[in-house]
Parts: structure tokens; C-alpha cells; sequence
């Protein structure tokens, strides 16, 4: 933000306009010409000349204007490349009403203000409203406000900035994923509820031993019957379809990822991909009822998933990091040969021969096992991962998210997935 800094500093140093460097001129050439001429009234016109821009600059440079400025963001939190409407309330903290001057808002992106607006005076409270559209994720501080005003007769002008930056969330750009394309655990999940049957047979997983408190009419008589003792019907063990996306945020990882990006760009266009991929598949998975765990290769900066809202304002801050690898436990609990563990999603870019390790040691634990390899093609990991039986999606970092999520059901049916 060095050019923007510059841009407010400069903008708070009073400054001529032309019709004062016209007076100055003026008064530049009256001064010896009076000697020339020998004429008093010339030397006291020139020196009135001069005067009148040093007075408007003074005037400029000192004047009085404590201003408070409230933003309102609607919504508070907007996804990449979607507007947001800025509500803005300008009080004066003066006895005073707010002059004439003008306006515009410091905006973190291209062209990196609003448009010069002129706010009317004569009154305490101004409410605006202005609408912005984020390019690209992140936290972005909004603001301040430069107030450009002159003195009354425009020989001067000058800016000043009023009230302070505040925070506008920009989110990933969470798209709508078709539910056809793949099955999370085909039997399972909060919409596929089933029972487990165990090897004894239905009535033996259906019904316990009567204990004391139980319910008359929870009495199950025929396999009391068959017991010899009273038997109850037991609540129906229910499971859910679980799911794992391992988000890798190593910045080691990424190819593409440059360690100082120009200002208004991403520092790796395969991790915003990434990002946004995380955002719409968590969140889609979750709605479908499935029990979704994001982890990261790195130190933890997610929210859970299941709180939304917060899931998706700490997508917004994540970033890449230098530290080392994090040690992945794709599993949840202990392996059991009637429990199935779940399915299993990798999005990745150029994953470290310790992540791509256990990528493949305990991909047998899953049902369905997924890799998106984003950015340049990596032959040898493709293969690496084929070979111990992960499905690979090789992901250009410009296609939209929702054609490589289509490209796996492509995938499931025999060929190749590519976006």
C-alpha cells in the first residue's frame, strides 16, 4: 500500500490552484515594475496580490474540520466479486454545519478510491451510499474518507483525511455444486439414514434385555418369546456420511506462489483456486448432510464447518504458510471392519513427498478417495496416487469450480478427469 499512503499524504498539503499561481505571477511582475515605473500604487497592488494566495493557503492548511464517519457494509460479509452496499453517515463534531466540499472513499483495489463526489453543506448528518465490488477475497479496511474542499475564492484547495479505515469481509465466491455428480457414501448420511445388521441376525440388532424403566409398549414379544425373557425394541443405530478434505496451505507447495505479490494481486492463483474449491465443496456436502472435517497440511486457520458464517470469514483470511508440514490423520477414529470411514478429498497443487506419504498409506480406509491436482501437470504424482487407487482431477487454476467438480463423475465412469 506504499502508493496509496503517498497518495494521502500528498493530499493533506495545501496547494495553489491556477487562478492563485495567476495571482502569484501577477504580483511577481507588479513588484519591479513599480520600481521601473516609479509608481507607489503598483507596489501596494503587488504586495495585496500576494497576500490574497498566502492567506487562501493559511486558510487551507488551518481550517477547523472534525468530522465523524460511520460505514454500514451490506452485506457485512460479500463474496468475491459481488457488491456490497456501503452506507455511510458523516456527522460534524463542530458547533458548525459541514460546508461544501468533496468526497471520496480509499478503496484497497483498483482505482483505489470512489468517484470525486460533492457533499452538500449546510447541514450536521450527511447520509451516502456508494457500491462496491471486491475482485478477490480477503480483509480489506475501507477507508478513510478524503475530503477535498478550497477556500472561498478558489485560490487554494487542499484534502484531508476524515475518520478512520474499517473492515469489509470478502469471502470466496461460494458456487451451487450438483448434487449427481458424486455420492458420498452411497448408504449412508442424515438423508440416507440405515441400520446396521450384524451377523446374529435383524431381531438380535433390533432388541436388548428388558432393564428396569423401560417402557411396556417398547416390548418386543416375539423376541421375548424367542429369549425366554423380555426383550425391548433399542433406538435404531443411525450413521452419517463423513467426508475429509485435506486443504493443503504449505506455500511450498504451490509452484505458481510468489513470496512478495504486487499490490492487487494474489500471491498464487492455484491457491485461490484452492480456496474457493474448499469453500463450495465444504459447504455443499455439509447442506447434503454429510459430517465434513477440513484439514489443513499447515497450522490450523479454519473455523469448523459447521459454523458456516465463521467458516467461511476465516476463508477469507487464510493464507499460505512456511512452517513445516503439519503430521495428517485422515482418520477419525479407530478402523473397524463393519464402520466405513467415510470418503476422502484432496485438493492439492504440488504436495511434499511426507503429505503425499500418508495420502497413500491410509487410503484404504476410505470409500471413495479424490485428488484435484491444481496448476502445472505433475505426471509422477498422478501416478504415484493412481497406483495406490485415488481417483485425479487435473485442475487448470482458470477453470470454474463447479466444471471440476463435474469432471469427477466424468472420472468415476472411466476416463481421466481433467478441468
Amino acid at each position: 500500500m506504499p502508493g496509496q499512503n503517498r497518495l494521502r499524504r500528498s493530499r493533506q498539503v495545501a496547494r495553489l490552484t491556477r487562478r492563485g499561481w495567476f495571482l502569484v505571477v501577477l504580483g511577481a511582475i507588479a513588484l519591479p515594475a513599480s520600481y521601473w515605473l516609479g509608481r507607489r500604487e503598483l507596489l501596494y497592488l503587488g504586495c495585496f496580490i500576494l497576500l490574497l494566495p498566502l492567506f487562501a493557503l493559511a486558510f487551507v492548511r488551518w481550517r477547523r474540520m472534525s468530522l465523524s464517519v460511520e460505514r454500514t457494509f451490506s452485506p457485512p460479509a460479500v463474496g468475491a466479486g459481488h457488491p456490497s452496499v456501503v452506507d455511510v453517515q458523516i456527522r460534524t463534531l463542530l458547533p458548525t454545519s459541514i460546508l461544501d466540499v468533496y468526497w471520496r472513499d480509499s478503496l484497497p483495489w483498483a482505482p483505489y478510491s470512489t468517484n470525486l463526489t460533492r457533499l452538500p453543506g449546510r447541514s450536521t448528518t450527511l447520509n451516502l451510499r456508494y457500491e462496491v465490488v471486491p475482485p478477490s477475497r480477503g480483509i480489506f479496511e475501507i477507508g478513510p474518507m478524503l475530503v477535498d474542499f478550497s477556500d472561498p475564492f478558489g485560490l487554494a484547495d487542499g484534502a484531508r483525511t476524515v475518520g478512520r479505515p474499517q473492515r469489509l469481509i470478502v469471502t470466496p465466491d461460494v458456487v451451487q455444486l450438483t448434487d449427481d455428480a458424486v455420492a458420498i457414501s452411497a448408504d449412508e448420511g442424515s438423508s440416507r439414514v440405515v441400520k446396521r445388521r450384524a451377523l446374529s441376525g435383524e431381531d438380535d440388532l433390533m432388541t436388548r434385555e428388558y432393564r428396569r424403566g423401560d417402557a411396556i409398549r417398547r416390548v418386543h414379544w416375539r423376541a421375548s418369546a424367542h429369549h425366554g425373557e423380555l426383550m425391548v425394541r433399542q433406538e435404531e443405530q443411525r450413521s452419517h456420511a463423513e467426508a475429509r478434505i485435506v486443504f493443503d496451505t504449505r506455500r511450498g507447495n504451490y509452484r505458481d506462489a510468489s513470496g512478495t505479490p504486487r499490490r492487487g494481486d494474489v500471491e498464487s492463483r492455484s491457491f485461490e483456486w484452492v480456496v474457493a474449491f474448499v469453500a463450495s465443496l465444504g459447504l455443499h456436502l455439509q447442506r447434503s448432510g454429510v459430517l465434513v472435517q477440513v484439514i489443513e497440511t499447515g497450522a490450523a486457520q479454519l473455523a469448523d464447518i459447521d459454523r458456516p458464517e465463521e467458516f467461511l470469514e476465516s476463508l477469507a483470511a487464510v493464507g499460505l504458510v512456511d512452517a513445516p508440514p503439519v503430521p495428517l490423520s485422515l482418520l477419525r477414529s479407530a478402523e473397524r471392519p463393519d464402520r466405513s470411514q467415510g470418503s476422502i478429498i484432496a485438493v492439492l497443487s504440488d504436495a511434499d513427498s511426507d503429505t503425499l506419504e500418508r495420502l497413500i498409506t491410509q487410503r484404504r480406509s476410505f470409500d471413495l478417495a479424490v485428488a484435484f491436482l491444481v496448476g502445472p501437470s505433475r505426471p509422477e504424482l498422478a501416478e504415484s496416487l493412481d497406483s495406490a487407487g485415488w481417483l485425479c482431477i487435473d485442475v487448470n487454476p482458470d477453470a470454474p469450480v463447479e466444471l471440476a467438480w463435474m469432471a469427477l463423475g466424468a472420472s468415476q465412469e472411466g476416463s481421466r478427469g481433467r478441468a
